[in-house]
């Protein structure tokens, strides 16, 4: 906690995603929404002319997996470098993280055996630390959170994670370090985001910069792949993305079920929106 008053406290970060983990929908809100769904797919298909019954999830498995992902992006926020504005302000970048994955584990621990300490300790497993933007944020989960989530299951990754070119400082590079946005650092794959919004702040340095970056990834063997927001614009999209990184990984994306894919498409509403 934070004490911010005598008589005041404060959820600290950690405890607030813990806090969060605990929220569930009522079941009756649950059903009535799930009806509502699954009627409004089965007029979409007759309208189209289809002879085909409406995929349906369990509404509270639905309910769980949302959730826990909501509770993962927040958890990526407090341990990134962004926060998401409220009350129509923008987003603030370059801020200090509020919490690590240590810090996180230790309030787990101090927690007593409870539904909430059973899914905080699902977020552990996979939350990032580092995400420098709500997008990067986005972007990762959706390639990396399991298939049974609507992720599309690669192994998981490194965010903004230095690596050591001190030793062709000088000859192939110019600094001591590069932090590439994304990368499976055992497999020598990186992904660079490049966001019109932020390079839009930042100028021609920026664009600059990132081409730097890529060049010295290049010369010690990484494949360096780049993303926009158009590359990633439908679930087709991303899809066509993780199948690309996952080529270079020299591993195969697992085939979603139609359960698993109609959550892909829910996933992808939930966090590129």
């Amino acid at each position: 906690m934070i004490r911010l008053s005598k008589e005041l406290l404060l959820s600290g970060p950690e405890l607030t995603v813990v806090q969060y983990c605990g929220a569930q929908s009522k079941v009756e809100f649950l059903l009535d929404e799930h009806a509502r769904a699954v009627r409004a797919e089965r007029d979409t298909l007759a309208m189209l002319g289809l002879d085909e019954e409406p995929v349906i999830d369990d509404p509270r498995a639905r309910d769980s997996i949302e959730r826990l992902v909501a509770a993962v992006v927040l958890a990526c926020e407090f341990a990134g470098t962004y926060r998401l504005g409220v009350g129509g302000e923008e987003t603030q970048y370059h801020m200090a993280p509020l919490m690590d994955e240590e810090s996180f584990g230790r309030v787990i621990s101090g927690v007593e055996g409870t539904a909430n300490k059973t899914r905080a300790a699902e977020v552990a497993g996979l939350f990032y630390e580092g995400s420098a933007s709500p997008m990067e944020t986005a972007l990762v989960l959706m390639l990396t959170l399991p298939v049974n989530f609507g992720g599309l299951g690669l192994p998981r990754a490194e965010l903004n994670k230095s690596v050591d070119v001190s030793a062709v400082r000088g000859t192939l590079s110019d600094r001591d370090e590069v932090t590439p946005d994304l990368m499976w650092r055992w497999a020598r794959v990186a992904v660079e985001y490049d966001s019109a919004e932020f390079h839009e702040q930042l100028g021609s340095r920026q664009l600059e910069e990132d081409a730097r970056r890529s060049n010295i990834l290049t010369t010690q063997g990484y494949r360096v792949l780049h993303v926009t927001p158009g590359v990633v614009r439908t679930v087709n999209d991303v899809e066509l993305f993780a199948r690309q990184i996952a080529h270079l990984l020299g591993v195969t994306l697992k085939a979603p079920s139609e359960i698993q894919a109609l959550r892909r498409r829910r996933l992808f509403t939930l966090l590129m929106s």
